[in-house]
């Protein structure tokens, strides 16, 4: 690789971390003034509802994979698809598909690291990526896959994010 094309690389890196710090203070003050005005239930309720609904649209290049319950295909497009070749999360397979679930992983996390920078709290980092969690949960929901959290790096003692991906069991409703 050029030492040019090097430095357009790592530069559109760096404009993409910027824009999830953007992202991730919006989300931030989006929830101080919604909290101000309708309390802070009310604002988080709010806004996971608004971010859910994008999840869900992202769920779209799941889809197919997790009606076929290829969830080794679920995998490979979650860390395929990772912005700046996986650099700002650092996607990876924790346990690979087996028994109808899967364990992804994530170790780095450009929001939470936004939040922190930002001087937030431990536990509003924690509520606020509470909130942010909402676009995962419609992400694979919204495929028809069930989604439960393990381990989450931005809450307190988390080190990295697992997300355990299922299979609804037949007759359940997705």
């Amino acid at each position: 690789m050029t030492d040019d094309c090097e430095a357009r690389l790592a530069q559109a890196r760096a404009e993409t971390r910027a824009a999830f710090a953007n992202r991730a203070l919006m989300y931030a003050y989006f929830y101080d003034e919604f909290s101000a005005e309708v309390g802070e239930e009310r604002a988080a309720e709010l806004m996971k509802r608004a971010i859910r609904r994008r999840g869900v649209e992202i769920g779209r290049a799941y889809a197919e994979a997790a009606e076929a319950g290829d969830l080794e295909q679920v995998a490979r497009i979650f860390v395929e698809s990772s912005p700046s070749e996986g650099a700002l999360f650092e996607p990876g397979v924790e346990a690979a598909a087996k028994g109808g679930e899967v364990v992804l992983r994530m170790t780095a996390c450009p929001l939470a690291d936004a939040w922190r920078e930002a001087g937030y709290s431990p536990e509003a980092v924690e509520r606020l990526c509470d909130i942010a969690a909402e676009v995962d949960y419609g992400t694979f929901e919204g495929a028809g896959l069930e989604l439960e959290f393990l381990e989450r790096q931005a809450c307190v003692g988390g080190e990295r994010c697992l997300l355990r991906l299922s299979v609804p069991a037949e007759g359940s409703e997705r």
